[in-house]
C-alpha cells in the first residue's frame, strides 16, 4: 500500500484535489445561500448594514401593507461610482425592510425615463427631478410610499450626502405610513423655534424633524393651561412661566403626563430672535422659572453656572489680546461630547448617541431627601468644573476663560432621566388666579392632586442651544430643495426622548449611522503639534517683520528730518533683519515639510498594512498548515515503516 502511494501520479492527485476543492466551494456557497438567507455578518464598526433595533421593532408591528416605490434613473450611473454605490445600498436596505416586515413592506423599482408614465408617477408622488445635462433632461432618485388608507409620504431626493442617515430617513417614512395618527406634543419655549421676521419665519430644523413624527402645537407664555389632549410636553428655555401655566404643568405631570425640559443657565440662541428681542436674558433666568417645578421633582441646577470642561472643549479662533493675531483656543463653555463614555449605555435614549454639541450647559444635581431617582444620560468627563455664566454673558474671552478654569475631578450630568413618586409644587392648592378664572372654583379644588398618580417619568436637559441648527447640522440648497446634513446627534436625541416618553420604543434606535467622516486621530495630533510649532514660528516671523518695519520707518524719518542719508552701519542693520526674515521663512518651510513627511510616512505604512496584511497572514497560515501536514506525513511514514 505504501509503495502504491509513493508511486502514484502526483500530478493527477493534485488536479483531482483542485477539482474537488472547486466543487466543494460551489456546493458550500449554494448551501449557505439556500439555508442561511436570513443570516448576515456585518463587520463595520457602526454596523452600517444592520438594521437598528428600533427599525426591526417597527417592521415587526406593521399590521397593514405599505407600498414603497423606489425611483432611480439609470442615467445616474453615468455620473460616477459613488452615486451608483449609494443606489445599490438603498436597494439592499429596502430588501432588508421587506424581509423583516414579513412582506408587509412591498418595494417596487422604477426607471423614470423622460416623458414616460414612470416619470409622471414620480412627479405625482412629489419627487424632485434634477437636471442631468444641458438639454434639460431630468433624472430622479427618490422614494414614495403609501398605506392602505391612501396616506402618502416621500423622500424627494436620496442625496448621497445623507448616506450615513439613510436608515433614519427610510424608517421615518415607514413609521409615518404605519402610524398615521401622530403623538400630540405641546411645545412651550421662549426660543424663536418657529422662526422670526428676520429669517422669513423659517422654523428650526428640530421643529421640522418633530413634525415628521409628531403632531406639534405651540403655546405662548400668556397661555393659562395646556391643551387637554397633550401627551408629551416639551419646555425649551422658558424664561417666564405664569402661575396658572405652572400649575397646569404640575397637575399634568401628577396625572402621568410626560415632560422633556431643556433648562439652560444661559441660552445663547436667544440672540437668533433678532434685534427686536433686545439683549440676551441675564444668566439664571431660565433656571429660576423652572426651579419650583424641578424642586418638586427632586432636582436642582446651580443658578447662573455652566459646566466647563477642557477634554471636550470646542476649539475656536480668537484674537490674542497681546498680539492681536487670531489664535486657536479651547473654549471650555462649548463642548463636543463624543464616545460611549459620555452617554449612558443602558438607556435606549442615549445608548446609540455618538456626538452631542452643547453650548454653556448647566448641571443637574439631586436634592437631598428627594423621593425621585436621577439617571444621567449625558455627562462630562471628570476634567470639569462649574463656572459663572456671567463670564460669558457679555463679551466672552475663551483665552481668559481657560486660564481661570480649574478642573475638580468631577463628572457632571448634562441630561438626566427623573423617575419616582413626587408631590405637588403647590401644596396649598391651586393658586388664586386659577380659582378666580374658574367657573367652579370648588370643583377645581376637589380635582387638585397633591401627589402623583403614577411615578414621574421626565427627561431634563441642561442646554437649549443644542436645538439650534448651527450646533448640529449643515443646510445645503440642491435644485431648490433644502437638504439637511447632520453632523451631530442633537436632533436624534431630542426626538428619541419624546418618543421614549410617549411609551413607544420603535423610534429610539433611529440615528445617523456612523457620522461618516472619521478623523485619523494620530494624524490629527501630528497636524496639531506641527500647527502649534508653525504658529509659534509664524508669530516669531510677524514680530520680526514688525520690528523691521519699525526700524526702517524710524531710520527713514531720521533721514527725512535730518536730510542725512543712511549710514553703512544702518544699511547693514536693515540687511541683517532681511536675512533673519529669510531664515524664519526657511524654518517655516521646514516645519511644513516635516509635517508632510511624517503624515505621508504614516499614510504609506497604513496603505502597506491594508494591502499586504491579509495576504501575508494567509501566506503564514498556509505555510504553517503545510509544515504541520509535512510533519504528520513524516510521522505516518515512520510509523508505517516500523
Amino acid at each position: 500500500m505504501i509503495d502504491k502511494i509513493k508511486t502514484a501520479d502526483r500530478s493527477l492527485l493534485a488536479m483531482l484535489s483542485i477539482a474537488l476543492a472547486i466543487v466543494f466551494f460551489l456546493a458550500f456557497n449554494a448551501l449557505i445561500n439556500t439555508a442561511f438567507t436570513a443570516s448576515r455578518l456585518d463587520l463595520t464598526e457602526d454596523q452600517l448594514f444592520t438594521l437598528s433595533d428600533g427599525t426591526k421593532e417597527l417592521l415587526a408591528t406593521i399590521d397593514e401593507p405599505i407600498d414603497v416605490r423606489l425611483y432611480y434613473s439609470r442615467r445616474f450611473n453615468e455620473i460616477g461610482p459613488d452615486i451608483a454605490r449609494h443606489s445599490t445600498r438603498v436597494s439592499e436596505l429596502l430588501g432588508e425592510y421587506e424581509r423583516f416586515s414579513g412582506g408587509k413592506v412591498r418595494v417596487e423599482v422604477f426607471d423614470p425615463e423622460p416623458f414616460s408614465p414612470e416619470e409622471d408617477l414620480a412627479v405625482s408622488d412629489g419627487l424632485q427631478g434634477l437636471p442631468f445635462d444641458q438639454t434639460g433632461e431630468l433624472v430622479y432618485f427618490g422614494i414614495a410610499g403609501t398605506n392602505s388608507t391612501d396616506d402618502s409620504d416621500a423622500i424627494a431626493y436620496l442625496a448621497p450626502e445623507r448616506g450615513p442617515f439613510l436608515e433614519y430617513d427610510l424608517t421615518r417614512l415607514i413609521h409615518n405610513l404605519a402610524n398615521p395618527d401622530k403623538t400630540r406634543v405641546t411645545v412651550f419655549s421662549d426660543l424663536p423655534l418657529q422662526g422670526t421676521q428676520f429669517d422669513n419665519y423659517q422654523p428650526w430644523l428640530i421643529v421640522e424633524g418633530m413634525r415628521q413624527f409628531f403632531d406639534v402645537r405651540f403655546i405662548d407664555r400668556d397661555d393659562k393651561k395646556l391643551p387637554e389632549d397633550t401627551e408629551v410636553l416639551v419646555i425649551a428655555a422658558a424664561h417666564f412661566i405664569n402661575d396658572s401655566l405652572a400649575y397646569a404643568i404640575d397637575q399634568f405631570v401628577l396625572n402621568g403626563g410626560r415632560v422633556l425640559a431643556f433648562v439652560d443657565p444661559f441660552a445663547e440662541s436667544m440672540s437668533m430672535a433678532g434685534p427686536a428681542a433686545g439683549q440676551l436674558p441675564p444668566p439664571g433666568v431660565g433656571i429660576a422659572a423652572m426651579q419650583p417645578l424641578m424642586t418638586a421633582w427632586g432636582v436642582e441646577m446651580p443658578a447662573g453656572q455652566f459646566v466647563a470642561n477642557s477634554d471636550d472643549a470646542v476649539r475656536v479662533g480668537f484674537p490674542d489680546p497681546e498680539t492681536g493675531r487670531q489664535v486657536a483656543v479651547d473654549y471650555v463653555a462649548w463642548l463636543n461630547l463624543q464616545g460611549s463614555d459620555r452617554f449612558a449605555q443602558d438607556d435606549s435614549v442615549s445608548s446609540q448617541l455618538q456626538r452631542i454639541v452643547v453650548i454653556s450647559a448647566g448641571a443637574f444635581l439631586p436634592i437631598e431627601g428627594a423621593t425621585t431617582t436621577l439617571e444621567p444620560l449625558i455627562f462630562t468627563s471628570k476634567n470639569s468644573n462649574l463656572m459663572s455664566a456671567f463670564d460669558i454673558a457679555q463679551q466672552p474671552n475663551p483665552i481668559a476663560l481657560i486660564k481661570q478654569f480649574e478642573p475638580e475631578d468631577k463628572s457632571y450630568a448634562l441630561a438626566v432621566r427623573v423617575s419616582g413618586d413626587i408631590k405637588t409644587a403647590f401644596p396649598d392648592g391651586p393658586p388664586k388666579e386659577v380659582l378666580d378664572a374658574a367657573e367652579d372654583a370648588e370643583a377645581v379644588k376637589q380635582a387638585h392632586l397633591s401627589e402623583s398618580k403614577v411615578p414621574l417619568n421626565a427627561i431634563l436637559v441642561g442646554d437649549a442651544d443644542l436645538l439650534a441648527d448651527r450646533n448640529w447640522a449643515q443646510v445645503q440648497e440642491i435644485a431648490g430643495q433644502r437638504l439637511t446634513v447632520p453632523n451631530a446627534n442633537n436632533a436624534d436625541f431630542a426626538i428619541n426622548a419624546i418618543d421614549n416618553l410617549r411609551g413607544s420604543q420603535a423610534l429610539v434606535g433611529l440615528r445617523g449611522r456612523g457620522l461618516s467622516v472619521r478623523p485619523f486621530d494620530i494624524i490629527a495630533e501630528m497636524r496639531q503639534e506641527a500647527d502649534d510649532k508653525f504658529r509659534a514660528k509664524e508669530q516669531e516671523l510677524l514680530t520680526g517683520i514688525s520690528e523691521i518695519e519699525q526700524n526702517i520707518e524710524r531710520l527713514q524719518k531720521e533721514e527725512q528730518a535730518t536730510g542725512v542719508l543712511l549710514t553703512g552701519a544702518q544699511q547693514v542693520e536693515i540687511d541683517n533683519f532681511r536675512v533673519q526674515v529669510l531664515e524664519s521663512r526657511r524654518d517655516l518651510r521646514e516645519v511644513q515639510r516635516s509635517l508632510r513627511n511624517d503624515v505621508e510616512t504614516l499614510e504609506s505604512r497604513v496603505r502597506v498594512i491594508n494591502i499586504w496584511a491579509v495576504p501575508v497572514v494567509i501566506a503564514i497560515v498556509a505555510l504553517l498548515l503545510a509544515l504541520i501536514r509535512r510533519m504528520r506525513r513524516a510521522r505516518f511514514y515512520r510509523a508505517a515503516l516500523h
